[in-house]
């Protein structure tokens, strides 16, 4: 909790005059041209492309490709490769209790990019080799067109005893296949404990609540209305969706919001280490401003939230533990699985 609340006040001092970027060590740009292609592993399939075409178009004489799956996914992908002495990937994009599992697993390097002088201390903190790039929030969402007068859900808590009128209204995500709901189901019962946490999950199956393999699913039938309620969405769905028109409306929890962490870090052994520093330095710099334009929050000091979201510093946020989440991992997932259901 002393960690939440220095990172609360950390981020209360992020929007004053926005640090300017200094121009990459030029040396590591001729260095990064001559490794001539990069190699980026992501966890995050909807905004790592925007990033790997902006890179591209910097610097040109570097080929990048790049792989995209499920965070936990790409950690084995990873190991697995970094085990079997042909590492692939030079960079990774992951939420925090992967990076922290890599971390102590020896999969990353310890690269820190000079640009971390225009972040909190929280970005990088000591012995931490992986650098937060930026925040997603998840919060209550509802289609207000479809379940107009219909009481919200205002907390997680209320799932445990949902309203008649969410039976077969809401959908919910499968933290089989999603990290973002691994993340979900962790915070909750680090927060809330076991016994409350089943009852959140098996109040939404109770409920026919529909579950979801991924973000996209869930999120048409939100928009159509088949499911006008959803458990939670991240903030870069939720505002994309109303860029386009969606009638939605985000809620923050009143025992706090969940945020997800996402972070870099080059990979341990990279074939390519100059152009994975470079990319690094790109993403804490350049690409800061990109951020906060696409519903996701930036860290770099001075940049403002992004459109239609609550300030993070005056938001009330649970705390989470990636490293008690990863170890408690197995434990969790059969609870959840006791909860809906499923084997």
């Amino acid at each position: 909790m002393r960690r939440l609340c220095g990172i609360a006040v950390a981020i209360a001092l992020l929007w004053h005059a926005i640090p300017a970027s200094a121009a990459p060590d030029p040396a590591l740009v001729a260095a990064a041209e001559a490794e001539g292609k990069l190699v980026v592993y992501s966890c995050d399939p909807s905004e790592t492309p925007l990033y790997v075409k902006a890179f591209g178009a910097k610097y040109p004489k570097i080929k990048v490709t790049s792989y995209l799956a499920g965070c936990w996914q790409v950690y084995n992908r990873h190991a697995n490769e970094h085990g079997a002495g042909r590492t692939v990937g030079s960079v990774i994009m992951s939420i925090d209790d992967v990076l922290t599992k890599m971390q102590a697993d020896g999969l990353l390097d310890s690269y820190v990019s000079p640009e971390v002088q225009n972040f909190p201390d929280f970005v990088h903190p000591p012995g931490q080799v992986f650098t937060y790039l930026k925040f997603q929030m998840l919060g209550l969402v509802a289609n207000t067109d479809l379940a107009r007068g219909v009481k919200m859900p205002q907390d997680w808590q209320d799932f445990a005893h949902p309203l008649p009128e969410w039976a077969n209204q809401m959908t919910y995500y499968d933290p089989r296949t999603s990290s973002a709901a691994m993340q979900t189901l962790a915070t909750l019962y680090q927060n809330f404990g076991p016994a409350e946490t089943t009852a959140i999950y098996k109040g939404l199956h109770d409920s026919g609540a529909d579950l979801a393999a991924t973000t996209s699913a869930g999120l048409a039938k939100l928009l159509t209305g088949e499911r006008p309620i959803m458990f939670y969405l991240l903030s870069n769905h939720y505002t994309a969706a109303l860029e386009k028109g969606a009638p939605l409306s985000f809620t923050v929890p009143t025992s706090g919001a969940i945020v997800i962490k996402v972070g870099t870090a080059v990979l341990k052994d990279a074939p390519q280490p100059n152009a994975a520093k470079l990319f690094t330095e790109f993403m804490l710099s350049d690409e800061q401003s990109e951020i906060r334009k696409h519903g996701e929050y930036a860290l770099r000091k001075g940049i403002a939230p992004p459109d239609k979201m609550p300030p993070l510093e005056s938001t009330k946020l649970l705390p989470f533990d990636p490293a008690a989440a990863t170890a408690k991992q197995a434990e969790m997932m059969a609870l959840w699985k006791s909860a809906v259901g499923v084997q």
